[in-house]
């Protein structure tokens, strides 16, 4: 009896532990749940995070989905630095206006390839081209000989047109422009024939290399003294003397203006 008294003691204080807990755990409040260690969680997550929430001023639409960039996915700190590349505006910052650009130096490789390398095609002027070597001035004027034809209607035509004008601006303009194509045309003259007096002088002295005497060399003075001569022997008496006072004028200016500039050196 003694037993079966104690065994039916202690069932009833179990049950009363267990009622009592039962109000213990009735009467406090929920548990909260575990706080997150921030030092597990990894640098790309937070900044995963960061950039999923809103700008401020900015709301996101009702209903609107999360972008990608929003989902929970973690990625370590190597795609964050892959992301999208630096626009040109902040390449182009500079820290002072006087300092260079940067540029950068990452470019797209282009997807073409070059299989067969085609000839580029390069157009060029021969005449002008240093491969053909020296200009000769003789042949190319040769050639380019039946420009003065041209040249000489152009010039009938302008004195034409200069008689018929009645505008004295555009008269004046056009006698300008006459007066320039007829000294061009003289200073051409003037060098053919040189040309043609050295030309002679060598063909003088070729004809007696052959026969067995030494070329003769005309120095630069001797060549200007022949030019001058032959100019003179082509004249008439009045275009002669008419000639000689135009070089006279000419070098007595040029003295004068010598002289004019060796008076302001001595003052200064």
């Amino acid at each position: 009896m003694d037993v079966e008294s104690d065994e039916l003691s202690e069932d009833g204080e179990d049950e009363e532990l267990d009622e009592e807990e039962d109000d213990v755990s009735e009467a406090s409040p929920p548990s909260k749940k575990p706080s997150i260690d921030i030092s597990s969680v990894s640098f790309g997550a937070l900044a995963k995070a960061q950039a999923s929430l809103p700008a401020p001023g900015r709301r996101r639409k009702r209903g609107a989905e999360p972008s990608d960039e929003e989902s929970d996915s973690e990625s370590g700190p190597e795609e964050i630095g892959r992301g999208k590349p630096k626009s040109a505006a902040e390449i182009a910052k500079r820290t002072s206006k006087h300092a260079p650009t940067e540029m950068s130096s990452k470019r797209q490789v282009s997807r073409r390839r070059e299989v067969i390398a085609v000839p580029k095609m390069e157009v060029r002027d021969p005449r002008f081209d240093p491969l053909s070597g020296p200009v000769d001035e003789a042949k190319a004027r040769k050639a380019y000989a039946f420009l003065d034809e041209y040249r000489a209607d152009e010039m009938k035509q302008l004195r034409a047109e200069i008689r018929k004008t009645k505008d004295a601006t555009k008269k004046e303009e056009m006698k300008r422009l006459l007066l320039s194509m007829e000294s061009k045309m003289k200073a051409r003259q003037r060098k053919d024939r040189e040309q043609e007096v050295m030309a002679d002088h060598k063909r003088k002295e070729k004809e007696l290399v052959k026969q067995g005497k030494q070329p003769f060399y005309l120095k630069k003075s001797e060549q200007k003294k022949r030019l001058l001569m032959d100019q003179f022997a082509n004249m008439k008496k009045r275009q002669v003397d008419r000639t000689i006072e135009r070089k006279r004028k000419k070098v007595v200016a040029r003295e004068r203006k010598e002289l004019d500039q060796l008076e302001r050196r001595q003052r200064s």
